[in-house]
């Protein structure tokens, strides 16, 4: 069986690539892989004497990331399709990649952009480092929406 690996940020074009790669899926029979690559500040908030750590904070955020994430791998089955989801924390790219290598992937089904233009043009993409580094083919599903 071939296996998708499909890296969503959680954003509201998530569900656009997670049907992009459903459709890949059940074209192939493969397995979908969902991903969400929590960041590594993930806890830490600005405060009046800088940056502070909470630990409630962090857990808080990566609880309700596991449940939107749940929520996608169910819809995902629902529709007939064998899948299961990972978070991990880290640097996106190298996690994606990694996992890529890990998972034994035959295809990344990747959005091309997720977050907004500022943070494309701050942090850089995702999409072009995945399709840059990877050794395995990458499907970019484009975001047609404008910022």
């Amino acid at each position: 069986m071939k296996k998708l690996l499909v890296p969503i940020d959680l954003s509201e074009f998530s569900k656009e690539i997670i049907d992009e790669a459903v459709k890949l899926a059940k074209l192939s029979d493969a397995e979908v892989i969902l991903l969400n690559v929590a960041s590594l500040d993930v806890g830490f908030i600005v405060g009046d004497v800088g940056f502070q750590y909470l630990p409630e904070l962090e857990e808080t955020a990566l609880e309700e990331d596991a449940k939107t994430l749940n929520d996608f791998t169910n819809y995902v089955n629902a529709q007939g399709v064998n899948c299961h989801s990972l978070v991990k924390q880290g640097i996106p790219v190298d996690v994606i990649l990694e996992q890529a290598k890990e998972q034994n992937i035959d295809c990344i089904v990747i959005g091309s952009k997720g977050h907004g233009s500022l943070y494309e043009a701050l942090v850089g993409s995702v999409c072009h480092d995945v399709i840059k580094y990877s050794k395995i083919p990458v499907h970019v599903k484009p975001n047609n929406k404008k910022d």
